[in-house]
């Protein structure tokens, strides 16, 4: 029974990160992303090579390029060359 709870409590508490969405920077340069998510707005910068997880809940991202998307988490945003890529 306790193993059962245990396992239960752990599975709730990594599964919200497991559905977030993720955006992974292959660019040698910083970019930013503008999340919306729940009415707030916030600017997210990846730095270079670096990979940001965000939005578990659904959102709009605003990619570098200026477009904007609905995710509704688990998607990867891949940048390369300035421009973005959703997996």
């Amino acid at each position: 029974m306790m193993k059962s709870i245990a396992f239960t409590l752990a599975m709730a508490l990594t599964g919200g990160s497991a559905m977030a969405a993720s955006a992974v920077n292959l660019d040698s340069e910083t970019r930013t992303i503008v999340v919306t998510e729940g009415g707030n707005r916030q600017q997210i910068d990846i730095g270079p090579g670096e990979t940001v997880d965000f939005c578990p809940s659904g959102c709009f991202v605003t990619l570098p390029n200026g477009d904007r998307e609905a995710l509704t988490g688990g998607e990867t945003v891949e940048i390369s060359g300035g421009a973005a890529k959703i997996k």
